[in-house]
């Protein structure tokens, strides 16, 4: 979409009667910086009338495209439909075009995008119980009231590269991506989404639906950012709480191969609503939920490869899986690739479980005065720790950069002893 209609778009959906476009943005970047089939995202900044100056995204929806792709989806529906029941089709393409159709209708709708933004910012500010405000481990942009319609998003601007670009542009700034640095950051960014997922799919049930590293960013002063809400999905109560379930079971077996876990485990993992094939093995649907949430398992119950393309994967006894943990499995599956390409050992159970126990404890118990008091107490010090490790990492950032890569070397080290120690007591 060339600049001069993206900046007719703005005006016609955002602009008053007596505005012009300069009143709102004194710059725009013409050059978009990024484009995907339904919107591109622009650069631009705030006059003093509308709060800046602030460097803000203005995410604009190409003209017409609702129509365009919604016509295509409704053609392909029309032609899926008589072959329902037919046998030589592998699977019902005219349910896989009607999901596609229901997901494709919210991310047309800016507003929504905007509002699922807000919602998932304000879970993740709190505390589980809402009593106190806590920090987030990423950046999540935030709309600019009165700056919203159904086809343009002016939200703030996060400046940074994708995760897909990250290891091309450590190497231009001169530092190796295989450098104990980096592989403290990796760090960092595995805690920072693991715990982002984790409280919004255990405590609300709603969550950014659609990561990737694309929508994921490094931003210039370090620290990670989340990008594109247009894909959310909200999971019931009770897929919620069994999620829960098995992040605890998972974490608090003995073994795994104690059949006593095993058999608990793949209970719940078919009260989730996982079908097996009937000729499959006893233990395979633990095997799925170990291979889905448990990246440093070595090998699975039953002898399954941990491989997912493997002809001996648990995947391949999948008889069907519930649409909420489609969504719910690409959070997993990318932290799970994350953690491989970066040589990081990584158990999402165990780092969920203890948000899991917080779930279900305050389901069963409510928010009464012992469970506040222990919160509290939480609270504080959480918040002695976040300002020591602040403390820390800001003079660390002043040391000069070959103190600072022994330092960082030193904690990779300290880091790898107590993972060893972890998956020895494991």
């Amino acid at each position: 979409m060339p600049a001069s209609l993206a900046r007719a778009v703005v005006e016609k959906e955002l602009l008053h009667r007596d505005e012009k476009f300069e009143d709102v943005f004194s710059e725009f970047d013409e050059i978009p910086l990024g484009a995907a089939s339904v919107a591109q995202v622009h650069r631009a900044v705030l006059t003093e009338k509308y709060g800046g100056p602030r460097e803000v995204a203005i995410k604009i929806q190409r003209p017409s495209i609702e129509s365009k792709l919604m016509g295509d989806i409704a053609n392909l529906k029309a032609l899926a439909k008589p072959l329902r029941g037919v046998e030589a089709m592998p699977l019902d393409y005219y349910t896989v075009f009607a999901e596609l159709e229901a997901q494709l209708q919210d991310e047309f709708d800016f507003v929504a995008e905007a509002a699922a933004m807000d919602r998932i910012y304000t879970a993740l500010s709190r505390t589980l119980d809402g009593s106190a405000r806590t920090d987030i481990p990423l950046k999540i942009p935030r709309p600019v009231p009165g700056l919203i319609s159904k086809r343009v998003l002016v939200m703030d601007f996060l400046k940074g590269v994708p995760l897909s670009r990250a290891r091309e542009e450590m190497l231009k700034k001169g530092i190796d991506p295989d450098s104990p640095e980096a592989k403290i950051f990796g760090r960092n960014l595995l805690h920072a989404l693991t715990e982002v997922f984790g409280r919004s799919i255990l405590e609300t049930g709603f969550f950014h639906a659609d990561p990737h590293p694309g929508n994921i960013f490094v931003l210039d002063d370090g620290q990670i950012g989340l990008i594109d809400f247009g894909q959310v999905k909200q999971i019931s109560g009770r897929s919620r709480e069994t999620l829960a379930k098995v992040m605890i079971a998972l974490d608090s077996r003995e073994s795994d191969s104690n059949p006593e876990d095993l058999a608990r485990i793949g209970n719940l993992a078919l009260e989730l609503g996982v079908e097996i094939k009937e000729d499959a093995q006893d233990e395979a649907a633990a095997a799925v939920a170990m291979w889905l949430f448990d990246g440093s398992v070595e090998v699975l119950p039953g002898g399954y490869d941990l491989g997912e393309l493997s002809p001996n994967s648990p995947v391949k006894e999948l008889k069907s899986f519930p649409q909420d943990l489609v969504l719910v499995g690409r959070a997993t599956i990318l932290i799970k690739g994350l953690s491989s390409r970066l040589g990081i050992p990584w158990s999402l159970c165990k780092e969920w479980a203890p948000i899991a126990r917080n779930v279900l404890e305050l389901d069963r118990n409510g928010s009464g005065t012992h469970a506040e008091s222990r919160v509290r107490f939480g609270e504080v010090w959480g918040t002695l720790k976040r300002y020591g490790r602040g403390k820390l990492d800001y003079g660390v950032k002043k040391l000069p950069p070959s103190i600072r890569t022994r330092v960082a070397a030193l904690v990779v080290r300290r880091q790898e002893r107590k993972d060893k120690k972890k998956k020895r007591r494991a």
